[in-house]
Parts: structure tokens; sequence; C-alpha cells
């Protein structure tokens, strides 16, 4: 499926995340987006049928309709991150905090759980085998930063520049690391 997806599609989706969230699990738009960013990043080609529960929790659909249109979406999504992963173009969805800070403060730590979490997918070996090459580790290294934040840090960083500076290298580390599973893949990625 080649669906167009823009500012709607994401809008629609992250709305049907966020009321299926609470009472069926469904992981909120930045989880998933850092979650299908690794799933297509790695050694084995991880078929929907696997990467969509995930997302999706427990969603009890009310109608086939509603069904095709959220797995329509979340292909959307699937194929738009590739797509910016493959032409460099890749941007982490970060939420934001604009409260007692000149410019908004960047909050990667929904992105960067989903991101892990889809490293896992593709087997518990996948991040050794990335922390054992020095290239592969420095791009580990920023989205492992923000996982060592204890929970009073989370909106107040103990280093505000290093934290943005971090944040700023997401979207690289994310590509970077793409690229290098590109020779060392079982299978091509490919469009859902």
């Amino acid at each position: 499926m080649n669906q167009e997806f823009g500012d709607e599609q994401m809008e629609q989706l992250e709305d049907f995340l966020l009321a299926h969230m609470e009472n069926d699990g469904c992981m909120p738009l930045d989880v998933a987006h850092g979650y299908l960013t690794a799933v297509l990043s790695g050694p084995h080609m991880i078929m929907p049928n696997t990467w969509l529960p995930v997302i999706l929790g427990n969603v009890d659909f009310s109608t086939e309709e509603e069904a095709s249109q959220s797995m329509g979406l979340l292909m959307g999504l699937y194929n738009s991150t590739l797509a910016e992963l493959e032409n460099g173009e890749y941007e982490p969805m970060i939420l934001s905090m604009e409260e007692n800070y000149d410019e908004p403060l960047p909050l990667p730590y929904g992105w960067c759980e989903g991101y892990i979490m889809g490293w896992n997918a593709h087997g518990e070996d996948t991040i050794d085998t990335m922390a054992q090459d020095e290239e592969a580790a420095l791009n580990l290294g920023p989205i492992a930063a923000f996982l060592m934040y204890e929970e009073d840090q989370l909106l107040a960083p103990p280093d505000e520049r290093e934290h943005r500076l971090a944040a700023d290298q997401l979207a690289d580390s994310a590509v970077n690391l793409f690229r290098w599973w590109l020779p060392r893949r079982d299978n091509p990625v490919g469009r859902a």
C-alpha cells in the first residue's frame, strides 16, 4: 500500500493511538515512530503481523472500516519513515516543553524508548552487536543517554546544553544506524 502520509494522516493516527492508549495499551505516536524506525533499520525484515500488535496493544476495533483505516495509517507511517531513512531526510518525532524555556525543550524520551524496543524486536543480541562496533556505538550514544535520566531530570535536565545537543543528534544517529545495517541485513527492507 503506497498511501500518501501527510499532516492530516499523522493527526488521525495520533488521535486514534491516544484514544486507545489508556484502555487498550496503544503506543503514543512518538514511541511508535521510534519503534518503527528501529524495526525498519535492523538486520531482519520484521513483518507487520509482528510489529502491528506491539503498537496497537489490545485494540478491539469497532468496525472493519476502523480497522482498515487504522492499519492503513500505520502502514503509511511505516512507508514514510522508510522513505525518510533511505533519503537521509529523517526527523524523529520528539515532544517538547515550552514552559520555563526560551526555546522549547526537546523531550525525546518516548521516541528513544520506542527506538530501543524496536531494536529488541530484532533479537537480544542486536544492540550488543552495535555496542561492539565503534561507529555504531557512537550513534547509539545519544539515544542511550536519554534513557539514563532520573525521573526528576526529565523536565529539568542536569545539563540543558548537552541535552539539546544530544537531541539534535538523534536524526543523524537514526539514519547512520539504518545505513550501518544495510550491508549486514539478511533481507532487504521493503515497503509494506
